[in-house]
C-alpha cells in the first residue's frame, strides 16, 4: 500500500500527498489496511520521532487556546492530518509536520480560507454550465450512514464549473471488457466532467449535491442508483472524485501556495469510455 502514496511537496513544515482510492485517512478499530496515518508514523521520521523546529510555537494562531488539548496531544492524536478524504476519493491530501503547522492548517480549515477543487464525471447534461449548489445536508433517517439535502441539515454550499460534455459512450469497449454482449445501456445520456469547489465541508458533500442536480457522480454506488451502479462499475471501479487542486496559507511564509495532483490513473482509463464526439 505504501508504494501507492506519494509524497507531493514536503518541507520543514507541510507534508502533501497523493492520496490513492481504497486507503483510509484514520486509524480506527474497523479498519485493518494501513492508513495515511500509518503511513506517516512509517516513512516521515520526524513526526515519528518528534522531532520538531526549534520555532515551531511561533506558527500557532495567535488565538489558540489549549481548552481542547496542548498543541503537542492535537498533533499526535491526529499524526498531523489537517482534514479528510474518503475512502474511495484520490487526490492531494495536506498534513503538518509539526503542532504549530497543523494548528495553522486547522484555523484556515476552519475559516474556510482553504480553497479546494475537485474534479468528477458526472452522468447527463447541465442546464447550466456553471452555478452554485446551497441546499442543506444532513444524515437520511432511512440510512444514517447516508446523507442527502434535509430542510432541518446544515448548510453545505458548493460551487461548479462543467469543462466538457461527452454526449457518447463507447459501447463496444464497455462490451469488451465486461463480456456482456448487449449492455442495457438506456439509462445513459451523456456525461459532464466538472470542477467542484465545496465552500463547506460536509460529509459526501459534492457526491450529494451532484445527485441533487440530478447528475450523480459515475461509479458512486451510493447516490447513483442501483441500476445504473451496476453498469457503471463496468468501467469505473469507484466514484469518480478526485482532490485535484488546493490552496492555502503557508503556515511560515504566509503566502499562499498552490498545490495540485493529476487525475488517477483508474479514472483516466474510466475516461477513455467517453467521448465529446457524437
Amino acid at each position: 500500500m505504501s508504494a501507492k502514496i506519494t509524497i507531493v511537496y514536503q518541507d520543514q513544515d507541510l507534508l502533501i500527498l497523493n492520496k490513492p482510492a481504497g486507503v483510509v485517512v484514520n486509524r480506527a478499530q474497523t479498519v485493518v489496511t494501513e492508513t495515511i496515518q500509518d503511513w506517516i508514523e512509517k516513512n516521515v521520521p520526524e513526526v515519528a520521532q518528534k522531532n520538531y523546529p526549534d520555532n515551531w510555537q511561533q506558527l500557532l494562531p495567535v488565538d489558540f487556546t489549549d481548552a481542547f488539548g496542548t498543541p503537542e496531544s492535537i498533533f499526535e492524536a491526529r499524526t498531523g492530518i489537517a482534514h479528510r478524504l474518503d475512502k474511495n476519493t484520490s487526490g492531494i491530501f495536506v498534513c503538518a509536520k509539526h503542532p504549530g503547522a497543523l494548528l495553522s492548517l486547522l484555523a484556515q480549515f476552519r475559516q474556510r480560507t482553504v480553497q479546494k477543487r475537485y474534479t468528477c464525471l458526472t452522468h447527463g447534461k447541465f442546464a447550466m454550465p456553471e452555478g452554485e449548489v446551497n441546499v442543506p445536508i444532513g444524515r437520511r433517517s432511512s440510512d444514517r450512514k447516508l446523507f442527502a439535502v434535509v430542510s432541518d441539515g446544515r448548510p453545505s454550499l458548493t460551487k461548479y464549473q462543467v469543462q466538457q460534455y461527452y454526449p457518447t459512450f463507447n459501447e463496444a469497449a464497455y462490451s469488451q471488457t465486461t463480456g456482456i454482449k448487449k449492455p442495457r445501456l438506456s439509462m445513459y445520456q451523456g456525461f459532464s466532467l466538472v470542477h467542484c469547489w465545496p465552500k463547506t465541508g460536509r460529509t459526501h458533500q459534492i457526491r450529494v449535491h451532484m445527485a441533487h442536480l440530478q447528475h450523480p457522480l459515475v461509479g458512486d454506488e451510493k447516490y447513483v442508483g442501483k441500476k445504473r451502479a451496476r453498469v457503471d462499475v463496468g468501467w469505473c471501479p469507484r466514484q469518480f472524485l478526485h482532490a485535484s487542486q488546493i490552496e492555502l496559507t503557508h503556515p511560515r511564509t504566509l503566502k499562499r501556495v498552490t498545490f495540485e495532483a493529476p487525475l488517477a490513473e483508474d479514472l483516466q482509463s474510466a475516461l477513455e469510455f467517453v467521448s465529446a464526439n457524437k
